[in-house]
């Protein structure tokens, strides 16, 4: 589709893992430098992201000017100079504890409790595994950034915290397909993926894309004025819902049905690019 430039943008969405990410996990000096470039002329640039605030990346954060943050697929916004969300959409505790009980004993997975920000993992239960197409660098991440916390589902009940999201890995990726179909089954869900080993678990009223235009209200930004780049199944509700959705290269071919414009791949830059072409220049 084509696209003009010079658009009035003003808030720009951003996934993380293949998208701002490298396959190595990292960000690079140029897609900094441009991320920087868009936030001195004004336009809120912040992470759009299925993880949770504490597996937020430094490099990300340490950008000058990033004030907000999207996670947990929009299940909590979070003001980074405060620390505290300024929105949160979590699975009621009810809706909650019925998805741990039908997921809980699945062979060859894990399930985690994304709440107040933190991924928590029942101690007694919890395992790690791999899958064979699981990259090392998330591997690393994953194993620094889960919190262990004894009879998780019971402190739950307790306090009737419903998860901000809800994750699970599988060793095998049929077992993942099979998880899927019968959580889909499930209207108060919004169930996603973003790898073969992988199912994301919100209320069926989060989203990404409810994030960013949440936030937008609160920031008095229109869709029309916000910019989504992603590359995969857990963005398509911010690239359903903004004004100007980018698909990176990478991207799968049904995803990249849903973009306005379909810049260069994660290897290349490809939210630089995109920012360079229609906004900086």
């Amino acid at each position: 589709m084509e696209c003009e430039k010079n658009r009035n943008i003003r808030m720009i969405g951003l996934d993380l893992d293949g998208t701002v990410f490298n396959d190595e996990k990292k960000i690079t000096a140029h897609t900094k430098e441009v991320l920087a470039a868009a936030i001195r002329r004004g336009i809120v640039v912040l992470p759009a992201t299925g993880r949770p605030q504490s597996g937020l990346p430094e490099e990300f954060l340490e950008i000058p000017g990033v004030r907000y943050a999207v996670t947990s697929n929009g299940g909590r916004i979070v003001d980074l100079e405060s620390g505290e969300a300024v929105y949160e959409c979590r699975m009621p505790w009810e809706l909650t504890q019925q998805v741990i009980r039908q997921v809980r004993d699945v062979p060859g997975s894990v399930w985690e409790v994304y709440c107040d920000g933190k991924c928590l993992v029942e101690k007694e239960e919890y395992r790690y595994i791999e899958h064979p197409l699981m990259p090392q660098a998330l591997k690393d991440y994953i194993r620094k950034s889960r919190i262990y916390v004894p009879k998780l589902t019971e402190k739950l009940r307790e306090n009737r915290a419903g998860a901000e999201k809800m994750h699970m890995l599988f060793e095998r990726t049929e077992d993942r397909d099979g998880t899927l179909e019968l959580l889909r089954q499930n209207q108060d869900l919004q169930v996603s993926i973003a790898a073969p080993f992988n199912l994301e678990i919100n209320y069926a009223r989060a989203g990404k894309g409810k994030g960013l235009l949440e936030l937008g209200r609160l920031l008095g930004i229109r869709r029309e004025e916000i910019m989504a780049c992603g590359d995969s199944w857990n963005d398509w509700t911010m690239l359903k819902s903004v004004g100007f959705p980018v698909v990176m290269g990478n991207a799968d071919p049904e995803t990249k049905k849903l973009g306005a414009f379909i810049t260069r791949s994660n290897e290349e830059d490809g939210v630089a690019y995109a920012i360079e072409k229609f906004i900086l220049h």
